[in-house]
Formats: structure tokens, sequence, C-alpha cells
């Protein structure tokens, strides 16, 4: 979940290095034949056939449903915690500075947002 703000660009590297490499592109010598270039449609292409950048898409969207079921309180607290300027403070110190609670209490929190982000992601327990 840490990698959320990194996500677009590492999907934009993702196509630029797909773009860059021909040599995995089996289509590249169809490109001259069509009389009329789809520009939209390329791209589509593009994105469906890069393994990558489908991973870091379907990464994002799971982060973000993760989010999205998540109470106010601690969607800020992950906006702050995981992804803001405080990102290096521990599960203590989170949980102390933030939500006024102890280590274990902080961590079983932590456990239940990772939880459900590996629940969005497939994985069962």
């Amino acid at each position: 979940m840490r990698l959320y703000p990194k996500i677009p660009r590492l999907k934009a590297e993702a196509l630029v290095t797909a773009e860059l490499s021909r040599e995995h592109d089996v289509n590249w010598w169809i490109k001259g034949s069509r009389k009329k270039s789809e520009p939209p449609l390329e791209a589509l292409m593009r994105k469906e056939n890069n393994k990558a950048y489908q991973y870091y898409d379907q990464l994002e969207k799971d982060i973000d449903s993760t989010m999205s079921g998540l109470a106010p309180e601690l969607q800020k607290l992950v906006r702050e915690c995981f992804w803001g300027e405080n990102s290096y403070y521990d599960w203590g110190t989170i949980g102390a500075v933030y939500m006024g609670v102890g280590v274990g209490q902080a961590y079983s929190i932590r456990y239940k947002i990772l939880e459900l982000f590996a629940l969005h992601r497939g994985v069962l327990f």
C-alpha cells in the first residue's frame, strides 16, 4: 500500500518501456499497413498487452477499493501515515500520536487494514 503514490509513474514507465522495446511487440510491422491511424485504439492495445501496466493498474484499483471500505478516520490515517509526510513513523508511534492507543491496538488496526487489502487482492486466509 505504501507504493500507491508512485503507481502513476510506474504505469507510465511500463508503457514507455514497452514502446521502446519493439522486440517484445509482435505487431510492430502491422503499423504501416493500416491506412488510417487510430491513436486511442493503439493506446488501448498497448495497455492491454503490457503485463506490468496491468499489474500496477489492478494494484491501484485494489488500493482504491480498500480505501473506500475504510472508515473516514482510518482513511485519513492511511493517507497521512502511509503516503504523507509522516510515512516514516512506526506503528507504535502512529498508535500513540494519532489514535491514542497502545502498540498492540495499533498493530491490530494495521492488520485489519492489510487484511482488507489482501481480500481485495484475492488472497485468502
